[in-house]
């Protein structure tokens, strides 16, 4: 077998090192991540190390019941659930109560809005009428400028009596 260098041979020996280690340790994080399966490694890494304190409780230890674990979260998840749900039931159902009051102060709003333009027009029919009215009635001498010229109508004319003479 042919020597290689001493930091060509650290190099290998890391590279096999690192690739056991991340294997042994997704091994271990899925043991750990899931607890519910039963794996012959997991048995048999039990067996390893019964010798440790953590292992070798005695009659003290009591076993765990997975099945009732996973039912005491799979309640919690379902009251979780079941608040989640009603929260967003309330808030679609404040939405909808919103977009119906938007709707009906629209419509409230159109209504006031025809009643406006009817009082309106009323008040301008009146208007018009009184007006109408008040051209029929005289107003009076109309205003002359001074730089505006005499109509023939309005010029005055030298009264000649009759019989006014000398006798």
């Amino acid at each position: 077998m042919k020597k290689g260098t001493i930091l060509g041979d650290t190099f290998e020996q890391l590279a096999e090192l690192g690739v056991s280690s991340a294997k042994k340790t997704v091994k271990s994080v899925a043991q750990i991540v899931n607890p519910f399966s039963k794996n012959e490694s997991h048995e048999s890494n039990e067996s390893n190390k019964s010798h440790s304190p953590e292992v070798n409780r005695g009659k003290d230890h009591t076993p765990l019941d997975f099945k009732k674990l996973q039912n005491k979260f799979q309640d919690k998840d379902k009251l979780k659930a079941e608040a989640l749900k009603n929260r967003l039931f309330q808030l679609v159902k404040r939405e909808d109560e919103k977009i119906l009051e938007r709707k009906d102060m629209d419509e409230e709003q159109k209504k006031r809005q025809e009643e406006y333009e009817v009082e309106e027009k009323k008040r301008k029919e009146q208007q018009q009428k009184i007006q109408s009215q008040q051209g029929v009635i005289p107003t009076g001498k109309a205003k002359r400028g001074f730089m505006s010229r005499k109509k023939s109508s309005e010029q005055q004319h030298v009264e000649n009596k009759p019989a006014s003479g000398k006798q």
